[in-house]
């Protein structure tokens, strides 16, 4: 039996875009479907201040929004090394601690980047050294849930519990019907 099936969905959360789902703000299991558009994770990674703030302030873009690893756009701007887009975000209110999948901080990848300008700019905004929680996609079993070392994981989305309930349906219907039980 797969870890999904026993698990009723009505009692799971839904999704709620692509925003972070630590306490932190980072961080996205999102394991089905689209996470969002990454407008302004592309606007960053492309060094557009202009589009940064248009998208922010016009358009009502979320200054934290995540991406699948659970990315920040201020996590592209410390990988990139870009000063500029660092500050505006922050200014914008992006989240200095917000930490990805893996526990990284954007902190992380300036230093990992060799970035030291914008280590030492994150810092004085009030960055951690230390790693965030890691998290895995909600299609990886969560026979874990009951360990305590994950008893901070969020649990899977309700549209994927019933995704996956609905594919092996399917499945067990097509082998039922390829064998001819």
């Amino acid at each position: 039996m797969d870890w999904w099936s026993s698990i009723n969905s009505a009692t799971l959360p839904a999704w709620r875009g692509p925003v972070g789902v630590k306490d932190d703000g980072g961080g996205s299991i999102r394991g089905c479907g689209r996470v969002g558009d990454m407008r302004l994770h592309r606007a960053v990674c492309n060094r557009n201040a202009a589009l940064v703030e248009q998208l922010v302030v016009g358009e009502g873009a979320d200054v934290n929004e995540v991406e699948a690893a659970g990315n920040t756009p201020l996590h592209n701007a410390a990988f990139e090394g870009w000063a500029e887009g660092v500050e505006l975000l922050l200014r914008l209110g992006a989240k200095v601690n917000a930490s990805n999948n893996a526990g990284d901080r954007p902190w992380h990848w300036a230093r990992n980047m060799g970035h030291q300008d914008v280590m030492a700019l994150l810092e004085r905004h009030g960055a951690v050294k230390e790693p965030g929680k890691v998290l895995v996609q909600e299609h990886v079993p969560k026979d874990f849930f009951s360990k305590p070392c994950w008893a901070h994981h969020p649990k899977p989305y309700a549209d994927f519990v019933e995704h996956k309930k609905a594919e092996t349906a399917a499945l067990e219907a097509e082998r039922k019907r390829a064998i001819r039980v």
